[in-house]
């Protein structure tokens, strides 16, 4: 669905994007990893058009020099930060329609789709910054895209956004449409992406499916379990005698360190044990960390 060959951007003397060759298959989510500065939005604008490149991009087989009216046509584009005039929400989406000449009905589809029916009559500045990321998704779903792109959209979401936006692209991927994003965050590439391409100085240096990337680096998390006082003990046993000997007390629970590949793990174990668990959390790697364990692994 989206092919990229040789592709190339520079600032200067500055090179961004280096050569980089990809392909995403129709209805498959691929996800771009790197630190700032990798060439991740600099690769994602220059498929969207909207920067100029040398190399080859083509959206289901149209070229986005040749033929960038039908190609841009087939993509959604939802940015890291999203900035709208002082205006009433449904009116910016209607202004949107008009451009792409979408049907009324459309709309009010778009607007109940992500969550945005009751918040309609507010102005945009009146909306918190999920509600916003709400409403660039609205929009980028008015001509029902086989396409999606995002640049790292979740940056500046607390917790509950982030898990609500997240919601509603992976319905949008279930849909068997076509993702590609960019992200700081390794739970949001286990949850959405069938591939990941680590990019490192304008280059891809690293490819794999995200179950397999934390076990071939050797990445682990840390896991918080909530569990009643009374099993603390017998909870520890369990974990140790069945192979998880990264566990430790914290007070009101568990503290388990484990392979990334491996999180659901201890507490299946715990479950089918009969031992109740009341919560949990993850500790996820740093994009940091990820980056050095790549290094030292000779990419």
């Amino acid at each position: 669905m989206i092919e990229v060959s040789g592709v190339t951007k520079s600032f200067g003397r500055v090179l961004a994007v280096d050569c980089v060759t990809l392909g995403v298959e129709r209805g498959q989510a691929v996800a771009l990893l790197g630190a700032n500065g990798a060439g991740k939005s600099t690769l994602l604008k220059c498929i969207l058009g909207l920067l100029d490149y040398s190399g080859v991009i083509t959206v289901d087989g149209r070229d986005i020099k040749d033929n960038p009216k039908r190609a841009k046509s087939l993509i959604g584009y939802v940015p890291q930060e999203p900035e709208f005039y002082d205006i009433m929400t449904r009116d910016i989406v209607r202004f949107f329609a008009s451009i792409r000449r979408v049907k009324k009905e459309r709309i009010d589809r778009v607007l109940e789709l992500t969550g945005l029916k009751e918040h309609e009559l507010k102005s945009t500045t009146e909306l918190s910054g999920g509600m916003r990321q709400r409403l660039s998704f609205a929009i980028a779903l008015l001509s029902e895209p086989p396409v999606l792109i995002l640049d790292e959209p979740t940056s500046n979401l607390d917790a509950q956004a982030r898990k609500d936006f997240l919601t509603l692209v992976s319905s949008y991927k279930n849909e068997g449409k076509t993702v590609l994003f960019s992200s700081h965050r390794l739970d949001e590439v286990d949850l959405l992406a069938d591939r990941a391409l680590f990019m490192r100085a304008g280059k891809i240096i690293l490819e794999a499916e995200p179950e397999n990337l934390g076990k071939s680096l050797g990445l682990k998390v840390k896991i918080n379990l909530t569990i009643p006082e009374h099993s603390v003990d017998r909870a520890m046993s369990l974990l140790l005698d069945g192979g998880f000997p990264g566990v430790t007390k914290n007070g009101g629970g568990l503290d388990i360190e484990i392979e990334s590949g491996r999180r659901m793990a201890p507490i299946k174990k715990l479950i089918q044990s009969g031992i109740e668990v009341r919560d949990f959390s993850v500790d996820e790697p740093s994009m940091e960390s990820l980056v050095k364990q790549i290094e030292a692994n000779g990419y």
